[in-house]
């Protein structure tokens, strides 16, 4: 290290010297000492400088990691990556979302327990996944409570919806908007349905929340629940005979490729949530926080509106792609059918003025 200094060479010449003047043990033990405190000296006065510390300018963006379990061509995609790009326009560059769709940092459980831990930043994710977390959410899960897509963006982007979103604080989470699943349908590989008696005895995949599971019941189905990636190949290998999603669900998923009927019966209307983990947001500065909220509540619309042009797509491709579409089930039969839900949730939930305020919403 020494000899690489500039000053070494001389200070070298100068211990040599001191060396061959001193003689016997004490000399030696003199010229240790002499070298010690040169070499200190050097390293002191002369060595290399320390680092200086970077400047604001030169530090990097924060980047954040937002998951998703439904693949690229999804609406829940489109819409992250539009989020990711008004919040970098937003925030100058400081701030970055790296999106991960298609459950790369797992599935919708794994990504709510990783957002309470602080190991997930952010995921979207259907609300009656993460009802586990937030029960209160599965009042928006119940069949018909919408009237329609209207009527459930005023509910849902109104009080009530930032009354429940509020919910999600006590869990370590920060929901940040609702976005949009859009209405779910039944799809099956036996026979169109059109009435609720065609579901009898009918093996559905359901979502894994005890809501769904009652009110498929009610209709005499044999609901069985499963994660949503392990559904294509359940309905591949016929361990079950149907299941229920969006019609952009089972477009963009493929799920015409395993399934031959679909029954637009719009049973339930599906919101989805943008979510942050409460350790990451609690760490970014004000302002920051202040335009990834701005930003999911921006994007809700942009999202929502693909879904429809998206939609509209596919119910026109559906029939090419084999699928038989029965536009016209009655759905006044299919609601009537279910009304029974309402009353065993509302108490069990304690939510039944809650459903009553959603239901007056004009």
């Amino acid at each position: 290290m020494l000899l690489k200094n500039k000053e070494s060479p001389t200070l070298i010449k100068i211990i040599q010297w001191e060396a061959m003047v001193m003689k016997g043990k004490k000399g030696l033990t003199w010229m240790m000492i002499l070298l010690l405190s040169i070499s200190l000296l050097i390293v002191g006065c002369g060595g290399n400088k320390p680092a200086e510390a970077p400047k604001n300018n030169q530090q990097g963006p924060i980047v954040l990691k937002l998951g998703h379990v439904l693949n690229e061509s999804s609406p829940f995609h489109k819409g992250a990556v539009e989020f990711a790009k008004k919040v970098e326009t937003k925030s100058n560059g400081k701030l970055k979302i790296e999106v991960y769709p298609s459950a790369q940092l797992g599935n919708d459980r794994t990504l709510a327990e990783g957002l309470q831990l602080g190991t997930v930043d952010m995921s979207v994710s259907g609300t009656a996944t993460v009802t586990g977390f937030v029960p209160r959410l599965q009042v928006f899960d119940l069949p018909f409570i919408f009237r329609d897509a209207e009527h459930a963006y005023k509910v849902l982007d109104g009080p009530i919806g930032s009354e429940v979103l509020k919910d999600f604080e006590a869990k370590g989470i920060v929901g940040l908007a609702f976005w949009e699943n859009g209405f779910r349908h039944v799809t099956n590989s036996k026979k169109i349905i059109k009435k609720p008696e065609d579901v009898k005895g009918m093996k559905i995949r359901v979502q894994e929340i005890p809501l769904h599971v009652s009110f498929w019941k009610q209709l005499g189905a044999d609901p069985t629940p499963m994660a949503w990636t392990e559904v294509y190949t359940a309905l591949q290998q016929g361990t079950v005979d149907g299941q229920e999603n969006p019609v952009q669900t089972i477009y963009t998923q493929k799920i015409y490729e395993v399934q031959k009927y679909i029954s637009m019966t719009g049973h339930v209307y599906a919101p989805a949530v943008i979510m942050m983990s409460k350790k990451t947001y609690d760490k970014l500065p004000a302002d920051l926080q202040k335009i990834v909220v701005e930003a999911a509540r921006e994007t809700a619309t942009y999202e929502r509106n693909y879904i429809k042009e998206l939609e509209d797509k596919a119910i026109k491709e559906l029939p090419g792609l084999g699928m038989q579409v029965e536009m016209n089930p009655d759905k006044e039969a299919f609601k009537a059918a279910v009304q029974p839900v309402y009353k065993e949730y509302g108490e069990k939930l304690k939510v039944t003025d809650l459903i009553q305020r959603i239901l007056d919403t004009k």
